[in-house]
């Protein structure tokens, strides 16, 4: 039985992740628990403890962390994900670290470069890579042996669902599209050039292959995905389900073997998909002019 606390509290992954692990019945019961959840706001994390059979309301990371095997950090938005992360490696635990992993390069390195010296593992990834739709192109560029261009398309913010500055944001929703793209090419990333307009941003990601991938990010766009793959044979535009049945392999992935020690999605390009979409919010000239 693996035990897992929760770090942060304030996303919808809480209930995504905790309702396929801990009631009876569910996908995961008896292989995992979510056994103890830590958030910035305690009553919101003590009524989620309740609704989601979480035992133990903890008022630090570290308490949260005591006498578990697994720690994952949830928290919505990747600006409260560095400070949990380093209390989770410095506890010595696994540690998953969901969408963004940060939202800059800075202290996604040093996350990366603490773990590797102490040996923990340390993983970081959009659910959206375990897409169905992924998966598939991923099985048809094996059958056809190599891509010729890989294209993704997703929002470029989403402050539909509020006001918070943090919304009118790439690594929000931008993640999951650029975690899509780079599931299918690798993170060889030689060279990026972005283009802004007043409605979408546009880059062309150039890799050490010679290759040439496609990601496009939609202003003001309702929630979306589409990944496409191109080969010499064959050429496939798929929109992703959001079904959630992605966050099912993802688990399988992280219970059958992250936290085993076992494989799983490269820290590199978890790194690498923090570096660009630092590129691109950096220097994005209409950024906060979302409405």
């Amino acid at each position: 039985m693996i035990r897992i606390a929760f770090l942060g509290c304030d996303s919808s992954h809480t209930e995504a992740f905790a309702n396929r692990i801990n009631p009876l019945g569910a996908l995961f019961n008896g292989r995992a628990k979510v056994v103890s959840i830590w958030g910035e706001d305690l009553s919101q994390a003590t009524v989620k403890a309740t609704a989601l059979g979480i035992d133990r309301v903890a008022a630090t990371p570290a308490d949260a962390l005591e006498g578990v095997d697994l720690a994952m950090v949830i928290g919505r938005f990747g600006e409260s994900h560095f400070a949990a992360a380093m209390a989770a490696i410095d506890a010595g635990l696994p540690t998953f670290v969901d969408k963004p992993f940060t939202v800059n390069n800075v202290e996604a390195r040093h996350l990366a470069t603490m773990a590797r010296k102490r040996g923990i593992p340390l993983a970081s990834v959009s659910p959206l890579r375990f897409a169905k739709e992924v998966a598939a192109l991923k099985s048809q560029i094996a059958t056809d042996g190599e891509w010729e261009c890989i294209a993704a398309a997703c929002p470029a913010n989403c402050t539909d669902l509020g006001n918070d500055p943090r919304l009118d944001s790439a690594f929000f929703y931008g993640i999951h599209g650029l975690e899509m793209l780079l599931e299918l090419t690798g993170h060889d990333i030689a060279d990026a050039v972005i283009s802004y307009g007043n409605r979408a941003i546009s880059v062309r990601i150039e890799f050490e292959s010679g290759r040439s991938a496609l990601f496009e990010l939609i202003r003001n766009a309702p929630e979306f995905y589409e990944i496409a793959a191109y080969t010499k044979v064959t050429a496939q535009r798929l929109n992703i389900s959001l079904d959630g049945s992605y966050y099912e392999a993802e688990l399988e992935a992280l219970l059958g073997g992250f936290a085993t020690g076992g494989g799983f999605i490269s820290l590199d390009s978890s790194l690498a998909a923090v570096e660009l979409l630092e590129r691109i919010e950096q220097n994005d000239p209409f950024k906060g002019n979302a409405k």
